[in-house]
């Protein structure tokens, strides 16, 4: 049986194929709150590079600049991104927005305390 490789592990090895601006940037910090009404095993560096920065800069909202397709993969971030603040005893808080112009999601999250 082959080794199914995750679509964030597919972005990080290519991002020019999913046209992500930067190679290294996959998050980008935002001023104020995103907008309103919107609602185990080997680790993921996608998901560990997004939680490195999230560490760093906490309390602040933060863009994901991957392009979300579906609701399922926006689902496995935010759940991924739960499960490793949970195990620092901190929080996430997540919001996002089909964005109809795209046609892929918009994510925003925010690592507290």
């Amino acid at each position: 049986m082959p080794i199914l490789t995750s679509d964030e592990t597919k972005v990080e090895q290519n991002p020019a194929r999913f046209a992500i601006r930067e190679a290294g940037k996959i998050v980008t910090f935002i001023k104020g709150e995103p907008p309103t009404g919107v609602g185990r095993g080997k680790r993921n560096p996608v998901i560990s590079n997004i939680y490195n920065a999230l560490t760093l800069r906490r309390n602040e909202w933060a863009h994901v600049d991957i392009p979300i397709t579906n609701a399922k993969q926006k689902a496995a971030i935010v759940a991924s991104l739960y499960a490793r603040s949970r195990k620092d005893n901190l929080y996430i808080s997540s919001r996002s927005m089909f964005n109809d112009k795209t046609k892929t999601f918009e994510l925003w999250v925010m690592l507290f305390a």
